[in-house]
């Protein structure tokens, strides 16, 4: 069987896809994975043949709707509006319609090149991650079956609506009549979540569970990780923390290592980017190019923006987790890791007290948490893997 994956950014869209890539390969499928210019080398490093989709300068060239500053504020939305958008008010629902139609907008620009392939290559299944919108597209002019993938926990598992549940967007609809297509929803929904991380579904969804398998790129153990003489604690804004700071609001980073300077505890700074490390509080290590699945395994906590690559990957491990989220979609997931009991939530850090009498109270009194993240952990462990899943998808 050809499986043909698509996605339009890496790594947060990617990475979550990649262990069901390679328990594709693994079962001697021909895998191939195609998303823009800019997403070609996380593919590759992931030891998966890439396939370029997009004009990257087009792509990135998309014009920013003003309703989406609000995607890269604070903001508590309702708890479960990711799986039932009809819990949001209408400010919130033009937000996320924005999004929706930026994302059709990134497909419209991938699909000439993924159906120029596809009729060359005729894959036999499509995987697409759940805001590639170009996947379901290619699935109903290739006429083959069409699989969406999610990657967090609260991941919207339905095609883009309009200004209610019940309404298709126009945008979406619109990429189905460019090729003369008929309009084809995906056959399912693979869903990595925990069933207590996930919030009440919205609408029926054909949810295909499947085992997270972390996967945050490679690196190499460094041998200070086997050297534990106090408490240690992973501060970590990933990638999306870095996307989504607000040039307006307090610097979390900053915030939360000055709150942690009044501990005893080891800082593990795992920075996405750059970062200032004159002036750092003597306890802080920064830590580059350790995947998390290597580094939290030997922390007591971790303290992140809410990554959908971060929460999972904490919780597959059994580690507690303190979020402090920066947008809206960091909060649904900080809700979900509430909801499990693995983890508790700040809604916003203006100053250092707060976080400073949470991260020592957790590290103080672990056990509920440590017992809550083990319970999720024993339910993750308890879905099917990537390759069980892949053979099921084979078969079908």
């Amino acid at each position: 069987m050809r499986v043909l994956l698509t996605t339009w950014a890496a790594p947060g869209h990617l990475f979550p896809m990649v262990p069901l890539a390679w328990a594709f390969q693994a079962a001697g499928h021909e895998v191939r994975v195609a998303g823009p210019p800019s997403c070609q080398d996380a593919i590759t490093q992931a030891g998966l043949s890439a396939v370029e989709a997009g004009d990257q300068a087009a792509i990135a060239g998309l014009p920013k709707p003003p309703e989406l500053a609000a995607w890269g504020r604070p903001a508590r939305w309702p708890s479960g509006w990711s799986a039932d958008l009809d819990l949001l008010d209408t400010g919130q629902r033009r937000v996320i319609r924005a999004l929706y139609e930026k994302q059709c907008a990134v497909a419209g620009l991938m699909l000439d090149d993924l159906i120029a392939f596809g009729r060359w290559w005729r894959p036999d299944l499509i995987v697409h991650d759940v805001l590639s919108m170009a996947g379901p597209v290619l699935g109903a002019v290739l006429g083959v079956p069409a699989v969406g993938h999610g990657w967090e926990i609260g991941s919207t598992l339905h095609p883009p609506t309009g200004d209610s549940d019940a309404e298709p967007l126009p945008a979406y609809l619109e990429l189905f009549e460019r090729y003369g297509a008929d309009v084809t929803e995906p056959v399912g929904w693979v869903d990595p979540c925990p069933p207590s991380l996930r919030p009440p579904d919205g609408r029926p969804v054909r949810r295909l569970p499947m085992r997270c398998v972390p996967y945050n790129g490679s690196g190499l153990q460094p041998g200070w990780l086997a050297e534990r003489g106090r408490p240690r604690v992973c501060v970590t804004a990933g990638v999306a923390g870095a996307r989504y700071r607000d040039p307006g609001g307090p610097d979390v980073l900053a915030l939360t290592l000055a709150s942690l300077a009044a501990t005893e505890a080891e800082i593990v700074l795992a920075p996405s980017g750059p970062v200032a490390e004159e002036g750092l509080p003597d306890q802080v290590r920064v830590a580059r190019g350790i995947p998390f699945r290597m580094l939290l395994p030997t922390c007591d906590l971790v303290i992140h923006h809410g990554g959908a690559g971060t929460a999972l990957t904490a919780v597959v491990l059994g580690v507690p987790q303190l979020v402090v989220p920066p947008s809206p979609i960091c909060t649904e997931i900080g809700h979900g890791i509430v909801r499990g009991g693995a983890g508790a939530m700040l809604d916003r850090l203006d100053s250092t007290e707060l976080l400073l009498k949470t991260a020592t109270e957790m590290l103080a009194a672990p056990e509920p948490y440590r017992e809550a993240a083990e319970r999720v952990r024993s339910e993750t462990a308890a879905l099917p893997s990537p390759g069980v899943l892949a053979a099921e998808l084979g078969a079908s």
